[in-house]
């Protein structure tokens, strides 16, 4: 019982720190593979991507390893994302995004 509780303390103060968390966008001159990137918002427990039909949302959670946050949405895709100055950028295809504003 006391490592579950270690565990709930541990992912929640994770989330809070969560660098991801806010608006996103492509960031100028970015490649035509990063087109499904072009405006995302990460939330505490979801994932939002824009689509040209509405914005799409989605379950998801957060874990790190090292350097590397994974994103895992409910419908089983992962994107895996590293900070960089002035942004955070996607592992494969690599894009760059920077805050929206």
């Amino acid at each position: 019982m006391i490592a579950v509780a270690g565990v709930i303390v541990v992912v929640a103060g994770c989330s809070k720190n969560n660098p991801l968390i806010g608006k996103w966008k492509l960031a100028p001159n970015s490649g035509n593979e990063c087109f499904q990137l072009g405006a995302i918002e990460f939330g505490e427990k979801t994932f939002t991507m824009a689509t040209p039909l509405a914005p799409v949302t989605v379950a998801a959670t957060y874990s790190q390893d090292g350097d590397k946050i994974s994103v895992n949405m409910a419908n089983g895709q992962v994107f895996q994302f590293q900070t960089e100055s002035g942004g955070i950028k996607s592992v494969s295809p690599e894009c760059h995004l920077v805050p929206a504003s």
